[in-house]
C-alpha cells in the first residue's frame, strides 16, 4: 500500500467490505473436514501473490534504471533534442538543445518557429514538420536557426512523428545540430573544385595552343629543310654528276670516289625527305585520313620489315584538320612505340568511324607489360594529352607476353 492516501485506503477497505458482504451468502458452510484443504490453498495463493509482486518490484527497478540511462543519454548527447507540435510549443528540451538555441531556462517557453527561425526559413520548415506529420515518414532538411540573441548558424534537422503515448499524431520529435563549420568546408571546397575546373579547362586550351604551335613548328621546319637542306644537297649531286663526267677521261681514278660521294649525298638527301616527312606529310593537306595513314604504313613496313595490316570501315571523307593531324600522330607514336619496345612480329591497325566518332586501335603480339606497374613513359602520357583537347581519350590494354592494344577514341563534330 506504499504511495497510497490514508483516504484512499479508507475507500478501498470500505469497498471490500462490500464486495465481502455481497459474497458471504454464496460461501458454503466451512466445516472441520476441509479447513485445512482451505489453509493450504490460501497459503499457496498467498506465496503466489509475494512471488508476483517480487516480480513486479524487479520489473519496476529496471524500468527505472532503464528511464534513468535514457536520461542520461538525453541529457548528456551533444545533439539537441525536443519534441514540438506545429504550434511551436516545445517539450522535452534536452541540454544541448538548450545550450544550441541559447536557452537559459526562461526561454524554455519561446515559440519554436518564431524565436529561432526567420520569417522565411520558419514558413519553410513549417511546411516540412506538416509533410512528415501527413506522411508518417521521417526527413531531414538542412536550415538557418538563430540562437535568442540573434546568433545565425546552419542546422541539419531529423524530425519524425509521435507515435506513442502524449501528443501522437501532433507533435514531431526533432533532432538537430550545428554543421556551420561544415558547411564552410563544403564551401570552400565547392570553390577549390571550380577552381581546379577552371584550371583544368584553361590548362586543356593551353596544351591544344601548345600542340597548334608544335604543328606549325614542324611545318615551318619541314618547309625550310625541303626548300633550302634538301636543294642545296640535290644541287651538289648535280655538281658532283657533272665532275664525275668532267674527269672520266682526263683523271678515271677518282671516278669512283665521285660516285661514292654522290651515294653518301643521296643518302643524305633520303634521310633529310624522310625527315621532312614526319616533321608534317604534305599528303594531310590533300588526301584523307585513310590514305595517309596506308602511305605511312607502307614505309614503315618498308623501312622495318614488320608486317602491318591496316583496315578501315566507314571513316568520314573530310575530317577535322586537328583530328587528323591527332590520329595521325597517334598512329606514328604507337607504331614507333612497337619498334622499340614491343619485339613483336605482326601489328593491325583499324581505323573505324560511326556514332559521332572516329576510333583507331593498334595492336601487337609483342611483348607487351603490366601496365599498372609500370611507370607511364612520356610517349603515353603525351598521348593522352593530346587527344584530351579534343574530347577524346586512350585506353591501354597490355599484359607481359601478350601484346598491347592502343584504342584512341574521339568524338566527330556534327557538321551544320
Amino acid at each position: 500500500m506504499a504511495g497510497l492516501e490514508p483516504s484512499d485506503i479508507a475507500r478501498l477497505r470500505e469497498k471490500a467490505e462490500q464486495l465481502n458482504r455481497r459474497s458471504s451468502h454464496a460461501l458454503p458452510k466451512i466445516t472441520s473436514q476441509n479447513v485445512e484443504s482451505l489453509v493450504h490453498e490460501l497459503r499457496v495463493h498467498q506465496i503466489e501473490l509475494e512471488l508476483q509482486c517480487q516480480e513486479l518490484q524487479r520489473a519496476q527497478v529496471e524500468v527505472e534504471e532503464s528511464r534513468n540511462r535514457y536520461r542520461e543519454l538525453y541529457e548528456s548527447i551533444p545533439i539537441g533534442y525536443l519534441t514540438v507540435d506545429l504550434a511551436g510549443r516545445m517539450y522535452d528540451l534536452n541540454p544541448a538543445g538548450a545550450s544550441l538555441l541559447g536557452i537559459r531556462g526562461e526561454g524554455k517557453a519561446a515559440n519554436f518557429f518564431s524565436f529561432f527561425f526567420s520569417s522565411d526559413e520558419s514558413d519553410a520548415v513549417l511546411l516540412f514538420f506538416r509533410r512528415i506529420l501527413e506522411n508518417r515518414k521521417p526527413d531531414s532538411i538542412e536550415v538557418k536557426m538563430k540562437q535568442l540573441e540573434g546568433s545565425v548558424f546552419v542546422a541539419a534537422l531529423q524530425a519524425a512523428p509521435v507515435e506513442r503515448g502524449e501528443g501522437k499524431g501532433e507533435r514531431l520529435r526533432v533532432a538537430f545540430r550545428d554543421v556551420t563549420a561544415r558547411k564552410k568546408i563544403e564551401d570552400a571546397l565547392r570553390l577549390h573544385q571550380a577552381e581546379l575546373e577552371s584550371n583544368r579547362v584553361e590548362l586543356q586550351e593551353l596544351m591544344a595552343k601548345l600542340f597548334t604551335a608544335q604543328e606549325e613548328e614542324r611545318r615551318r621546319i619541314a618547309c625550310d629543310l625541303h626548300d633550302d637542306h634538301c636543294q642545296r644537297i640535290t644541287a651538289l649531286i648535280l655538281e658532283a654528276s657533272a665532275m664525275e663526267k668532267l674527269i672520266r677521261t682526263v683523271m678515271p681514278s677518282l671516278v669512283p670516289r665521285i660516285s661514292a660521294l654522290k651515294i653518301k649525298l643521296s643518302d643524305i638527301l633520303d634521310d633529310f625527305r624522310h625527315m621532312t616527312h614526319e616533321l608534317h606529310p604534305r599528303h594531310l593537306d590533300t588526301v584523307s585520313l585513310s590514305c595517309s595513314m596506308r602511305t605511312h604504313i607502307k614505309e614503315f613496313s618498308e623501312y622495318t620489315g614488320l608486317a602491318v595490316d591496316f583496315q578501315e570501315q566507314e571513316v568520314p571523307a573530310h575530317l577535322p584538320m586537328p583530328i587528323t593531324i591527332c590520329l595521325y600522330r597517334l598512329l606514328q607514336e604507337s607504331l614507333g612505340n612497337i619498334r622499340k619496345h614491343a619485339n613483336a612480329k605482326h601489328v593491325a591497325v583499324r581505323l573505324s568511324g560511326g556514332n559521332n566518332q572516329v576510333e583507331l586501335r593498334v595492336s601487337d603480339d609483342g611483348s607487351g607489360f603490366n601496365f599498372a606497374d609500370k611507370k607511364h613513359g612520356l610517349g603515353l602520357t603525351s598521348m593522352q594529352e593530346r587527344v584530351r583537347p579534343l574530347r577524346g581519350h586512350v585506353t591501354f590494354e597490355s599484359k607481359a607476353g601478350h601484346g598491347t592494344v592502343v584504342a584512341v577514341r574521339i568524338p566527330v563534330p556534327s557538321e551544320g
